[in-house]
């Protein structure tokens, strides 16, 4: 046989074996190529998915998938493939818009049940109600609010001081973290009236190094231009990488401290400019992470954060840790829904969520905000409306 069959032949079948398994492979290309070095090329895949998924080959290969997933703990396949086939034309119109290959990650099937969570959320529980730890919501809770420090201000908006009216401006900051998570928020507070999302998250950036870019300032000048009603924040995983967990405490007076005590003190800072607005905050706490070694480390930037929230009144640290672990509190790349159907809330790179991940966490953010605001959902002729004036 000549090298020239040998080639065609070699190629022919890795071109079988990569359309065999396109789902797969559109999964890898866009966990590392879609956002950043050949965002075309992911695109282009995903169109060769889509065309596969039409043809009637794929249904089969699609069932031997699915059959065969759960002796690989099902870790491996891409869990839309495996759901049931729409059988209405709205469903399927709706699958076709999930499937859109200028999208780079996966659409969640539903929109937020914004009535139904407000309905497992109120009446609130009364604080003085012996069951009120039984009579919590289904969703996974954040901590409870915690009162304000007598260094709080008295006019300050304290979370302890009861519902305050629905918000009009909600602003996410942070790092790439934060705009994976305004994916979901984007969607989410849209299910309610008047509520505007700005999203001012920048990559690779956090309180470690302001060369890069000084959050410190940056959070001033968005306060000033956008003037938020609330503010959430998610970053942390750039901050992380800086603590050495075996560092040993500094001896009390001494003028060297150590990166803890750093980041503490631009963590105090940070917070103190949403304080001195008496903007009500949320900063939404770094979830399990999958390499032992970082997740120690985001652990310990967990316990940095919460301790300095703990300061002000007008700040909420919020649990995640467990909310995208498995039932034995470990990390995994998949969960099961309310169906039992396992679907992918992790990145590949153990450290980010995907669509599905970022609705867990903006569920959660949404729980912790209606114990705090009033949050109006719309009606069916909300869109026709007057917007009411502003208080």
């Amino acid at each position: 046989m000549s090298w020239k069959k040998a080639c065609c032949i070699y190629c022919i079948a890795l071109a079988v074996t990569v359309l065999a398994n396109i789902e797969k492979v559109s999964v890898w290309v866009d966990d590392r190529l879609a956002d950043g070095p050949a965002p075309e090329l992911a695109r282009q895949v995903r169109r060769v998915r889509n065309v596969w998924r039409e043809l009637g080959l794929a249904a089969s290969s699609r069932r031997i998938d699915c059959a065969l997933a759960p002796f690989f703990d099902e870790t491996y396949k891409n869990t839309l493939a495996c759901r049931d086939d729409p059988t209405t034309g709205k469903a399927e119109e709706a699958l076709r818009e999930r499937l859109d290959p200028n999208q780079p990650v996966l659409k969640p099937d539903q929109p937020v049940d914004a009535e139904g969570l407000l309905a497992v959320l109120s009446p609130p529980l009364s604080p003085l109600s012996p069951e009120g730890e039984e009579g919590a919501p289904p969703v996974a809770a954040p901590a409870a609010p915690r009162p304000a420090p007598s260094a709080a201000p008295a006019d300050g908006p304290s979370l302890s001081a009861g519902k305050q009216e629905a918000p009009r401006k909600v602003l996410v900051v942070g790092d790439s973290l934060a705009i994976g998570l305004s994916l979901s928020l984007r969607r989410s507070l849209a299910e309610f009236e008047s509520m505007e999302l700005i999203e001012e998250g920048k990559v690779s950036s956090g309180l470690a190094n302001p060369k890069y870019y000084d959050w410190g300032k940056a959070l001033r000048v968005f306060l000033d231009k956008y003037k938020p009603d609330i503010v959430v924040i998610m970053m942390g995983a750039n901050d992380a990488k800086y603590i050495n967990v075996n560092e040993k405490p500094r001896p009390a007076g001494s003028p060297n401290k150590t990166w803890p005590e750093v980041f503490a003190m631009r963590v105090e800072n940070f917070l103190a400019a949403l304080q001195e607005k008496n903007i009500r905050n949320y900063w939404i706490g770094l979830p399990i992470m999958g390499d032992a070694p970082y997740a120690r480390q985001a652990e310990i930037m967990n316990d940095i954060v919460k301790a300095e929230c703990d300061k002000f009144g007008s700040s909420r640290f919020l649990e995640t840790w467990n909310l995208l672990a498995d039932a034995q509190g470990g990390y995994s790349t998949f969960l099961p829904n309310e169906k039992g159907v396992k679907i992918k809330v992790r990145a590949n790179d153990k450290v980010h969520f995907t669509v599905a991940g970022g609705d867990i966490l903006a569920q959660s953010f949404l729980a912790a905000m209606a114990k705090d605001v009033e949050l109006r959902p719309k009606t069916p002729d909300a869109a026709h409306a007057p917007v009411p004036a502003a208080p």
